[in-house]
């Protein structure tokens, strides 16, 4: 009897030994993290990259951000946002014509360059020959009013001749008539004007200049003509 009790407390010793395994294991699995299967798994020996591929990287994005700089001119984020934005004031239309024509430049940059310098030679030329006229006009002008000049000129010394003739002449006439009498004109218009022509010199000096209006003005004193 002592040895078969001694088999059963070593048949249960082992039995409880195998549900403390299973619980252990049970107990064991239940509380590992779920790991999510990967395509490749890690060989042994695999070294993470060092940090160079991302400082090549970082370099990269920096020379992409300068050339981007330099496309526009200035500072890109001055250029998206100091200025106002079309869609805010354009209709839809207007902004997909300007979306158009925005690409259109782009892609014919060099077609467009090319008008534009077209178009300035053309305004050039343009702009020479408004200038050629205008000397012209300028050149035309000035001989009109050189030969007016001339021929104011012209016209004053006949009429001071013509005037110095009659004087003469009417010393020696017995009846006087109006076509006789020499009137201190220029030409055949009667008027304040044409007098202040004839009579005052501007080449002349103040002094002298008096003196010949005082001697016009004797000549037509009334006692003059009066009988004695």
């Amino acid at each position: 009897m002592p040895k078969l009790r001694y088999k059963e407390h070593e048949k249960k010793e082992r039995k409880h030994s195998r549900h403390d395994k299973g619980h252990r294991k049970h107990k064991k699995n239940k509380e590992k993290p779920y790991k999510p299967p990967t395509l490749y798994e890690q060989e042994d020996g695999w070294v993470p990259p060092s940090s160079s591929h991302k400082e090549d990287e970082t370099a990269w994005r920096e020379h992409l951000f300068d050339a981007m700089i330099d496309d526009e001119g200035q500072d890109p984020f001055y250029t998206t946002y100091s200025q106002p934005t079309p869609s805010d004031t354009m209709t839809e239309e207007e902004y997909r014509q300007h979306i158009v024509n925005g690409m259109y430049r782009r892609t014919h940059a060099d077609d467009i360059a090319a008008e534009e310098r077209r178009q300035a030679q053309k305004e050039k030329k343009r702009q020479e020959r408004e200038k050629i006229k205008l000397e012209q006009e300028r050149r035309h002008a000035e001989q009109i009013r050189l030969q007016e000049a001339y021929l104011r000129l012209k016209t004053l010394s006949s009429s001071k001749s013509d005037y110095a003739e009659k004087w003469k002449k009417l010393d020696t006439l017995d009846v006087i008539h109006k076509k006789d009498i020499p009137w201190p004109i220029v030409g055949k218009t009667f008027s304040l004007d044409s007098v202040r022509s004839f009579v005052v010199d501007s080449a002349q000096e103040s002094s002298e200049m008096k003196k010949h209006v005082r001697k016009e003005q004797t000549r037509y004193h009334p006692d003059k003509y009066l009988d004695g």
